[in-house]
């Protein structure tokens, strides 16, 4: 892909004024999974065609990719202004109304849209977002009976009717379907991952790094010089993906000191410079004030970039997966709180195992059960070798704990990262239905707070057997019971 984008890039500057070099950039960028990239090639594309349909769907798709839905909808509805029936455009603003729970104009859409895979995979999602989980099982086995589905398509709609069998009370048919659903999506994005570091090797590669580290240099940061973002407060929500985090984060977004930005890559870019290999490593540990103001200066710029306005109030970076970049919080915001969410192991990788994900390096590492455990024991060891040598302020958020008593445990969250305990926090559900929450728990927290995400992994037990060993040391270590509930 990187050769693809190279070659293209080649190309629109040797015809800069040729709209089809930069359509053909832009299809590359976005299927390399860098909307922040394609979003300019789009821009670029509509300058010399402003008229194009296929341009203003493209930028869409990147500015939905970017969580930025506003924009996103507007760039649709600019397509269907000069399309009626663009049926592109019409299927993003489904898709648009799906992620922010508004199910009926999601319908309203469907309804427009000819009878395709694709149409008859988003009646299913809509079906089950009602709980309609029947008419979506139908609506699934009918498109998976297609001739010819392709190969992302049939992945997608498995892992949706795992999803959907699961709720049926149908346990060891939704694992087969969600187990054929990732072996597709392996087989699809092998070719992508040979060649690159594994997510499961990187967490190895950094655990044996700081392992082995002199604790000195990291003792120490850079003085905050440049107050960026002007936000009296900064918190980073971690753990592990299916964690309990979108909970939390919603209930934390319902405070009027808090905004909160979901899984954006706000240190993507510091991650390339400094976490890939030893040299970086190094610098990062000494890493200065003039080079630390620099990227603090990134870091906020890209904040603003993905719509987060935290100038006076308490900003919130949920990242599930950026346990990973706890270095580069303690260097670049010593002074930021970490939630570090925990779940029962079992849970966290049977959900992992049963979930469509949009597909990067770490939810690749998804696309088998037993790669799946062995990320997390990755990520978990990672964790405490962190947490030995940097000066973190930690809070653990047990997410069995927090739906036991919501209350007091978000007023002690509060507490600790500085804010009034406020009764809005614990409606997640009139939160959630104002926001665009794009996790695989969206469904679930639009309606409320509910206890049917504890303990789901009894049921799968004989499933989940193959990773037992693997997951027995951090079962124990953080205290759950180790056999099958009654």
């Amino acid at each position: 892909m990187d050769d693809a984008v190279a070659l293209l890039r080649e190309a629109t500057r040797r015809t800069p004024g040729d709209p089809i070099a930069w359509v053909d950039l832009a299809d590359c960028l976005a299927a390399a999974n860098r909307p922040d990239l394609a979003l300019p090639a789009w821009e670029r594309v509509l300058v010399l065609a402003p008229r194009s349909v296929a341009a203003l769907c493209g930028k869409a798709r990147a500015l939905q990719a970017l969580s930025r839905p506003a924009e996103a909808a507007d760039a649709f509805e600019a397509a269907l202004a000069l399309e009626p029936g663009a049926t592109d455009a019409r299927f993003g603003l489904a898709l648009l109304a799906l992620d922010a729970g508004a199910l009926d104009a999601a319908a309203a859409h469907a309804e427009h849209l000819p009878e395709t895979p694709a149409a008859t995979w988003l009646v299913a999602r809509i079906a089950a977002a009602r709980g309609e989980f029947e008419p979506a099982r139908r609506a699934l086995e009918r498109l998976l009976s297609t001739p010819g589905l392709a190969g992302p398509q049939r992945a997608e709609a498995l892992l949706l009717l795992g999803l959907v069998l699961d709720r049926l009370g149908r346990p060891a048919e939704a694992f087969a379907a969600a187990h054929d659903g990732k072996a597709i999506q392996h087989r699809l994005f092998a070719p992508r991952a040979r060649g690159r570091e594994g997510e499961t090797a990187k967490l190895q590669r950094l655990g044996a790094w700081f392992a082995a580290a002199d604790k000195a240099p990291w003792a120490s940061a850079p003085s905050e010089s440049v107050v960026n973002g002007q936000a009296s407060g900064h918190v980073f929500l971690v753990g592990f993906p299916r964690s309990g985090t979108t909970l939390l984060e919603q209930a934390l977004a319902g405070h009027s000191r808090i905004v909160a930005l979901e899984e954006a890559p706000t240190l993507a870019d510091a991650y390339q410079e400094f976490l890939t290999g030893p040299e970086g490593l190094s610098r990062l540990a000494g890493l200065g004030e003039r080079e630390a103001a620099h990227w603090r200066v990134h870091y906020w710029q890209v904040v603003r970039d993905h719509g987060a306005t935290p100038a006076g109030r308490v900003f919130l970076d949920k990242a599930p997966a950026g346990t990973i970049n706890l270095p580069l919080v303690a260097k670049l915001f010593p002074w930021a709180k970490i939630l570090f969410a925990i779940r029962d192991p079992r849970d966290v990788v049977l959900s992992c195992a049963m979930n469509a994900f949009q597909m990067n390096a770490l939810t690749y590492a998804f696309t088998t059960l037993a790669e799946t455990a062995a990320c997390y024991s990755a990520a978990m060891t990672l964790a405490g070798v962190y947490r030995q040598l940097l000066p973190l302020s930690v809070r653990e958020v047990r997410y069995e704990a927090l739906v036991d008593d919501f209350a007091e445990e978000l007023r002690a969250i509060a507490e600790f990262i500085g804010v009034d305990f406020q009764l809005a926090m614990a409606d997640v559900a009139s939160t959630a239905s104002e926001r665009v929450v794009r996790t695989p728990s969206a469904t679930e927290v639009r309606s409320g707070l509910h206890r049917r995400g504890l303990s789901r992994w009894p049921v799968y037990a004989a499933e989940l057997e193959p990773v037992a060993e693997v997951l027995a040391p951090w079962i124990k270590a953080f205290g759950y019971p180790a056999g099958v509930a009654g």
